[in-house]
Formats: structure tokens, C-alpha cells, sequence
């Protein structure tokens, strides 16, 4: 199950189309992995919001795209604690996500950032070059499966 939230300045940004397509998306992850079962809320923000998400969360005092909030430290896809579990949060800036798209369509590119979150609750993360190219990797996976 995929929960979305919308807030502040992104609720006359993204519309009831968009919100759901972003949250098919991830729920068919969570199918390809086999975590069906799961859940996960997606939360559509503005620059504002993310800011002072990052800056007490991160310690970074700037907008960014994307964060997520796991309720439980994973150790990959295949880990048996991320079964049927309420997995965490996934809060994108609409704002940061749309000057960010280059040219590509802003639902594309919340997907991406759906997609992303969702490797970062699963534990991956891109810090490290080996870390980067088993989370990327799963992630260009995840963005091409048929919906």
C-alpha cells in the first residue's frame, strides 16, 4: 500500500492524476520485489518543508529533492524485516523536483524520486562508487517495469 499526503505550495502543483501514477509506480516495486505486502506514505512538499526537513534531519540548510524516513535500518530489498512492514517516508519537493525534470515531464520525474526514496528505505545508499552502482542499478530496474 502506498499512501500519498500532499502539502503546502505542492497542492496546486501536482493534481489527483499525477499523485496516483507516482504511487503505481511504487507499488509496483514493491511487487517486482516482492514486497507487496509493504507499505510506504509518499509525501509531495514544497521547497520550504524540505528545507527544514534536511537541515534538522541531514544538517544541510538547503531545499533538496528528495528525502526518506525508514522506520527500520534494512539491508537491502531482500531483507525479511522489510516484509509487510510499513516501510517509511518518501517526501519530495514538487518545487525542486520540477526545476530538476530538464526538459522531462514533472510526473517522470517524481516517479524517479519515488523510485529513489524507495532504494533509500530499503537501506541502499549512493555515497560510495560500489554502493552507487547497486542502488542505481536497482533503481534504473525498478523505473522501467511496465505498470
Amino acid at each position: 500500500m502506498v499512501e500519498t499526503l500532499v502539502r503546502g505550495r505542492a497542492a496546486g502543483a501536482v493534481d489527483r492524476g499525477v499523485q496516483r501514477a507516482v504511487a503505481a509506480r511504487l507499488r509496483r516495486a514493491l511487487r517486482e520485489l516482492g514486497r507487496a505486502r509493504s507499505s510506504a506514505t509518499l509525501v509531495f512538499t514544497d521547497d520550504d518543508e524540505i528545507r527544514v526537513l534536511n537541515r534538522d534531519y541531514r544538517k544541510h540548510d538547503r531545499a533538496t529533492d528528495v528525502l526518506s524516513f525508514h522506520l527500520q535500518e534494512l539491508g537491502g530489498e531482500g531483507d525479511p524485516a522489510g516484509n509487510g512492514v510499513n516501510l517509511g517516508d518518501i517526501v519530495i519537493s514538487v518545487e525542486t523536483a520540477r526545476r530538476r525534470a530538464a526538459g522531462r515531464r514533472l510526473q517522470s520525474e517524481l516517479e524517479r524520486l519515488a523510485v529513489h526514496g524507495l532504494c533509500h528505505l530499503f537501506g541502499h545508499d549512493h555515497k560510495r562508487p560500489a554502493e552507487a552502482k547497486v542502488m542505481f542499478a536497482l533503481e534504473r530496474r525498478l523505473r522501467r517495469l511496465p505498470l
